[in-house]
This record gives structure tokens, C-alpha cells and sequence, in this order.
């Protein structure tokens, strides 16, 4: 017979089933309290879909929380990011004001927390775990908040706010339950941040209405490809008499009589086509005078951008067209009256503004007074630059010509000595300007220093073309090049000079323009003498080789100047090698050379001094050298040897320009120096077999 279990024994027993009894009720208590949570989230997910306001949204998410997690208090406090700080938004089971207005700076607080480190928080006892100012927790007591918890509404990287819990009890909230707070949290999140977008898409479409709808432009786009427009705003109607649909049915294009481009008028619209067929599909800007419904005209302006599908290929353009009719209608009258102003006002200014040369007055302190525009052309800052900031004007000048051009400007305001100066501007681009000043002083009656009245002429064509004629060989193209250039100039120049002489004839003696007309007459006169000048020496120079002596050459020559030699009391002193081979020259041309260069060393010899002259060979290369002294030269003057017009004195040898070329044409180089003890030294060096050429220097 078994034996029966003892009271201790079925006490233990009894004990086991009642804890396990207790456990099984608290897990299935837990498992219903779970299920209720889902229950509720999946009711909130509901009901978020229905469509409402965010702030109704809002106050169904307060509320689930504290039905759910049965709490004493829960709200949602959004971030403020203009004051960086997090206020209050939707509420509920709070009872004080105190705590209702109270903002939490970011980065402090139970939420400033939470929004830093992006996670969640428990806390069991607020006032113990969580310190703040005086003040801050003065109010929380006062809301009797004990126990809590807190998680951030995000999404992605913007902290949009937190989602507060709280009881006024002791609390031993789970991770479950925080769990479930960043779920609904997520909820608030998506709903904020959609509500936000729809918001600010809403205020985009209403205000992109609203200007359409009002302003007086349209707005469109149109598709290349059809040539139609897929939106014209309702402004189509007032600027034309049609709807956009009668727009769109008809082609706007029947509507346009005239088209004008920037710096283009009467453009064709078949020039536009091609222009977009071959990609020319940039910004683009035009005028159109258009029929409108009732037949009257109407200019409109078009300004549009290109735009691109999703393949960056371009499908069309986005632009907007406005009513310019009132200002091309003044802008026709103003051309009118200025024409008529123009025609009825002092012919002085109509010539200063056109004519193509810097005219200019500078004050007895330099700072410039008055510059016409075609100071824009010739240094790329105009005049209202200029007299803006009078550094620009001396800045232009290129730094190695600087130091001279000022002093001589300090000279003609200081001393009213005038000048005329070639130098060279520095373009507001980077690229050289070579110019021809000519400044004249004026002094006033109650003023030490000099005011500067002057003309700058852009001679950097001339410049060009001489050295491309010293160093080219294709001297016939270079003369038709420059023949062409010098017809262009002619032309400029020719108008100038009967403006100038036009307004000079009708300047009387005591108006105080009359001395700048002057000199403008006497300088474009100038100018075309020169230009003359010019045009000889462009003539294609053939030359006709023969085998000749280079000392008879040289003696020759002499004999061709005895007479200036005698007049200048210069000594002759030679040095001709002896044994010189006959060489390959065009024995006429060559002669001229030896001449013109003769002459220019008599025009700078002091009177009874002496001029060497000396020939020798050597590795099969003729050597023919002049050496003098010449007692004011400086190396600018060595540089520019060959030139003409660098001067104001006109006592230069015609030929000389011509005497480089044809040593070049030669096929040797003509060297210029200047010696110690202010000697100059000129070699010329020339093959002495034919088709043997000589590097250039």
C-alpha cells in the first residue's frame, strides 16, 4: 500500500500550482495587454487614413497613446527650427498653463535629449533623474509629472519633434511600452512630415496661380517638337484677344509680323528654325509685334531658357512673354528726339561722341574731367567708369611705358609743355593697344597748374602691320591686307575731318570749343597725310638679282649724298675689306638702302664728327656695318629705328622703312644698337650665294 503524501508535502505542491497558476495569469494579462497595443496601432493606422487637418491627426495620436499605454499625460512638441527650440503643439491630459507654454531649448531637457541622441528614454522618477533651471522645475512639479518617457518624431536625418508620456504615479514602464510610443511616434512622423510637403506643394501651385492668374505676363511652354504650347497661363488673353485654347488651335506664330533679336532687327523666323535645328537652343531673347484679335499692334518680349527631358535631351523651351508695348513707343520716341536733338543742338558734342578717337579733358590735378565714349573701345571701361574711378585712366597705361607717359603728363600740367607720345594701354581684357597721344595745355585764368585738353588715335593696327611687313615675305598679301586696313581707316577719317570742319565753320572766334575743334582738324588732317604715307609703303617690292660688287655699292652711295655730306661737315672714314666676292643683290634697290640709311645718320651726326662705314666676309655671309654717334637717342628710339610717324618730326627718310624689308626680302636680318659712349651700330648681314638664307635676329 502506497504511502500518502505528508502536509508539508502537498503544501509544496499547492504552492507550485498557485505560482504557476499566478505566472500563466500575469503572462496572458501581458499577452492581452500586447494585443490591445497592436489592436490600437493597427485602429490608428486606420483612422490616419481617413482625410484630416494635422492638427486632427495630431490630437487622434495624443490620444491613442494615453488610451493604450493608460497615461495621465501625453503630447507632441514640434521643433522650431527659426528659434531652435521645441513648443508644445497638441496636448492632452495636461492641466496647467505654465507647463502648457513652456519651451525646451534644443539639446536640453528630458526632449532635448532625446532629439540629440535620436533614441528613446524611461524615467522612473522625472524630478530625481532629470535636473533643470529653478523655473523649469518648479512647472513640472506643479504638473505633478513623476514617471515617463520620451521619443524623437523623425524622418531621416530632420528631427521634426518628441512624443511625450507621463504619469503622475510611479511608473515601471517596459521596453515593450517604449517600443510601442516610437511606433506611434513613426506614425506622427510620416503624417508631419506629408502634411508639411502637401503644404508647401499646396503654397507653391497657389502662389505660381495666383501669379499667372494676375500679373500681366504669361507664362508658357512650349514643345519643339509640335511647335505647341502644353501650358499658356490666362494673361495669353489680355496681351493677344484669344484664349489659350484659340492660341493653341490657331499657332501664335500667325500672330507675329516682325521679329527682333538683341542687335538683330526683322529676324526671320525661318533664321530661328535653323538656328534651333543646328542646337542653338540657349537662352533666348526676342521682341514680337504681334496682330491682336481687334487688329491693333502690340509688342511683346519673350525671354526663355531651354528645357530638358528626362533623357537631357532638350524637348522645348519655359519662358515668359510681357507687353513692351509702351516701351517701344518710347524708346521710338526717344531715337526721335535725340535724332532731333541731335540735329539742333551744339555739333561739337555730335563729333566728340562719334568720331573714332579718344577725345578727353583732364583737370589741373589729372583727375579726368571728360572722356567720350570711344574710350570704351580703346582700354574696355567707359566713361562713366572712368570718371567714377579716375585710377583706371592712369592704370591703362602698360607698365613699362608708365613711368614715361606720366612724366609727361606731370610736364604738361605743371609746365604746359604739349606733347605727342606713342605707348602702350593695357586692354580691361589683357591684350595690348598701341595709341598715339597728342595732349595740349590749356591754363586758366585763376589756376597755377595746366587743365589737358587731347585726342588718343588706336594705332595698333599700324604697329601690326609694320612688323608683320618688316618680318613677312609674302610682302604682296601683306600690301593687300594693308591696303584694305588703310580703306577702312580712310573712311572713319574722312567722315571726322568734314565733321570737323563742318563744326569749325560754324564755331565762331570766342566760343570755348573752337580750340579743340582746331586741333581735332589739324590732327585728322594729319592722320590722313600719314595714312598716305602708309599706302606707299605696302607696294610689293620684286626683286631682280645680280652679281655686284658691295664696296662699289657702298661707294656708289656716297656719291649719291656728297652733297649733304658736305652741307653736314661730316667726316667719312671706310673700312672695306678688299677681297670681297661678288655677291647675289638687286644692285639698284640695294643702293637705295645703303642711301636711306646714310641720310638718317646725317639727319642724327652731330656736325664734325665722324661716320665709319666698313664691309667684310666671313662664313659665306656679307657683312655691311655703319657705326656714328649720336648724342640723344635713347633705346626707345633704337627700337622703333625703322619706323615712321614715331615722331613729330617729319625729317625722316622716306625709304627707311623700305630698307629693312628689302633685306629681309634679301633673306638677311639688319641690326640695330646702341653702343656705350651714345654710338649707334647698324650691321647688315646678307648670304653670299643665292637661296641661302640668314636667321633673323
Amino acid at each position: 500500500m502506497e504511502n500518502k503524501p505528508s502536509y508539508e508535502e502537498l503544501q509544496r505542491l499547492l504552492d507550485d500550482l498557485r505560482s504557476e497558476n499566478e505566472q500563466r495569469r500575469s503572462a496572458e494579462a501581458e499577452l492581452e495587454k500586447e494585443v490591445r497595443k497592436f489592436a490600437g496601432l493597427y485602429d490608428l493606422a486606420v483612422a490616419l487614413t481617413n482625410e484630416r487637418s494635422l492638427d486632427e491627426y495630431l490630437r487622434l495620436i495624443v490620444d491613442k497613446c494615453r488610451q493604450l499605454l493608460r497615461l495621465d499625460i501625453s503630447y507632441i512638441a514640434l521643433h522650431d527650427e527659426t528659434k531652435g527650440d521645441f513648443y508644445k503643439h497638441t496636448l492632452a491630459g495636461v492641466q496647467t498653463e505654465a507647463f502648457k507654454n513652456l519651451r525646451i531649448p534644443y539639446g536640453q531637457g528630458l526632449g532635448g535629449l532625446v532629439a540629440k541622441t535620436r533614441q528613446g528614454q524611461i524615467v522612473n522618477d522625472y524630478m530625481a533623474e532629470r535636473k533643470a533651471d529653478l523655473e523649469t522645475d518648479r512647472i513640472i512639479a506643479e504638473e505633478g509629472i513623476v514617471s515617463g518617457m520620451a521619443v524623437p518624431i523623425q524622418m531621416g536625418a530632420r528631427n521634426l519633434g518628441v512624443l511625450y508620456t507621463f504619469n503622475r504615479t510611479i511608473t515601471a514602464f517596459s521596453q515593450s511600452d517604449l517600443d510601442t510610443l516610437f511606433l506611434i511616434a513613426n506614425l506622427a512622423a510620416v503624417e508631419i512630415s506629408r502634411k508639411q510637403s502637401e503644404d508647401s506643394l499646396r503654397e507653391s501651385e497657389e502662389r505660381f496661380r495666383f501669379m499667372a492668374a494676375t500679373t500681366g505676363d504669361v507664362i508658357y511652354r512650349l514643345h519643339y517638337d509640335s511647335m505647341t504650347y502644353d501650358y499658356l497661363s490666362p494673361g495669353i488673353s489680355n496681351l493677344t484677344g484669344y484664349s489659350p485654347e484659340e492660341i493653341t488651335s490657331i499657332g501664335f506664330g500667325r500672330l507675329v509680323e516682325r521679329i527682333d533679336q538683341p542687335g538683330k532687327e526683322n529676324v526671320s523666323p525661318e533664321t530661328i528654325k535653323e538656328e534651333r535645328l543646328a542646337g542653338k537652343t540657349g537662352e533666348y531673347r526676342a521682341d514680337y509685334l504681334i496682330s491682336t484679335r481687334d487688329g491693333s499692334p502690340k509688342w511683346l518680349r519673350d525671354h526663355s531658357f531651354p528645357w530638358f527631358d528626362g533623357t537631357d535631351r532638350i524637348a522645348g523651351s519655359v519662358g515668359i512673354l510681357s507687353d513692351v508695348t509702351d516701351y517701344k513707343r518710347a524708346e521710338s520716341l526717344l531715337r526721335q528726339r535725340t535724332n532731333e536733338l541731335m540735329e539742333s543742338e551744339a555739333k561739337y558734342r555730335t563729333l566728340v561722341e562719334n568720331v573714332p578717337l579718344v577725345v578727353y579733358r583732364t583737370k589741373p590735378t589729372g583727375e579726368v574731367l571728360f572722356v567720350n565714349q570711344f574710350v570704351e573701345e580703346l582700354i574696355g571701361y567707359g566713361p562713366v567708369e572712368i570718371l567714377r574711378d579716375p585710377g583706371l585712366w592712369d592704370g591703362a597705361i602698360y607698365d613699362p611705358d608708365r613711368e614715361k607717359v606720366m612724366e609727361l603728363r606731370r610736364k604738361a600740367r605743371l609746365e604746359g609743355k604739349e606733347y605727342m607720345f606713342e605707348y602702350r594701354i593695357m586692354h580691361k581684357n589683357n591684350y595690348l593697344v598701341h595709341v598715339v597721344d597728342h595732349a595740349i595745355p590749356s591754363q586758366g585764368p585763376d589756376c597755377a597748374e595746366n587743365s589737358v585738353d587731347g585726342i588718343i588715335m588706336d594705332v595698333t593696327s599700324r604697329v601690326k602691320l609694320q612688323e608683320k611687313l618688316i618680318r613677312s615675305e609674302g610682302i604682296k598679301t601683306i600690301g593687300e591686307v594693308s591696303a584694305r586696313l588703310a580703306h577702312e581707316i580712310r573712311n572713319p577719317l574722312a567722315s571726322a575731318g568734314g565733321f570737323a570742319r563742318r563744326l569749325l565753320a560754324s564755331i565762331g572766334p570766342g566760343d570755348p570749343n573752337r580750340e579743340m575743334v582746331e586741333i581735332i582738324v589739324k590732327e585728322v588732317g594729319r592722320l590722313d597725310s600719314i595714312l598716305r604715307m602708309i599706302l606707299n609703303y605696302i607696294k610689293p617690292i620684286d626683286l631682280e638679282i645680280s652679281m655686284t660688287d658691295p664696296n662699289e655699292l657702298v661707294r656708289i652711295a656716297l656719291r649719291g649724298i656728297e652733297a649733304d655730306i658736305g652741307r653736314r661737315y661730316v667726316s667719312i672714314r671706310t673700312q672695306l675689306s678688299a677681297d670681297l666676292p661678288a655677291v647675289p643683290l638687286d644692285e639698284l634697290q640695294m643702293k637705295q638702302v645703303l642711301k636711306s640709311l646714310l641720310k638718317k645718320a646725317l639727319g642724327q651726326i652731330q656736325p664734325g664728327a665722324e661716320l665709319l662705314i666698313r664691309s667684310s666676309f666671313k662664313d659665306g655671309v656679307l657683312l655691311l656695318g655703319l657705326e656714328y654717334p649720336v648724342p640723344h637717342l635713347s633705346r626707345d628710339d633704337v627700337e622703333h629705328f625703322f619706323y615712321p610717324f614715331t615722331s613729330s618730326n617729319m625729317d625722316f627718310p622716306a625709304d627707311l622703312p623700305m630698307s629693312k624689308i628689302i633685306v629681309h626680302k634679301h633673306g638677311g636680318p639688319i641690326e640695330v644698337k646702341l653702343q656705350r659712349l651714345r654710338e649707334i651700330s647698324i650691321l647688315i648681314s646678307l648670304p653670299g650665294e643665292s637661296g641661302v638664307p640668314l636667321p633673323q635676329p
